[in-house]
């Protein structure tokens, strides 16, 4: 199989059009974020027991950062709200969770955060996407 068919299969075309149509980039990053968040206080039991509630603050950043991550990627027209619950989140994380994840889970969800906030749909992709103020300005749907 060339590589010029397996660009063009159904399934790559399916995940193209998926990918480009949501802020999905910034919800890989927030859902990378979650999981380095929650991996690093997870450990034996008893050690989890006798960390106490920072152990808890970072399991709960590390879920709240999964669940905006899966939010953008899933509803993108609340990937306003979810990126910046995700921004606040990573940055409480820094306090709550060994210095946000060591740092690392902490700037990436800032950053699929802010890729998230910043995100706006290609109208020109999706021409039946358009409201009806673009109707009004332009005479009708375009073709292109």
């Amino acid at each position: 199989m060339h590589l010029t068919q397996l660009r063009n299969s159904p399934p790559v075309l399916r995940f193209r059009r998926f990918r480009r149509s949501r802020p999905f980039w910034g919800g890989l990053l927030v859902v990378i974020a979650g999981l380095e968040l929650g991996a690093l206080p997870i450990g034996p039991t008893d050690a989890l027991i006798k960390a106490g509630k920072s152990a808890g603050a970072g399991l709960a950043c590390a879920g709240l950062l999964l669940l905006m991550g899966v939010v953008i990627l899933i509803v993108p027209s609340q990937r306003i709200v979810a990126g910046l619950i995700a921004v606040g989140a990573s940055l409480a994380s820094f306090v709550l969770s060994n210095l946000g994840g060591f740092v690392i889970g902490m700037l990436l969800g800032v950053l699929g955060g802010s890729l998230a906030v910043g995100w706006v749909p290609d109208l020109t992709a999706f021409p039946r996407s358009r409201g009806t103020w673009f109707r009004r300005a332009h005479g009708g749907w375009a073709d292109g």
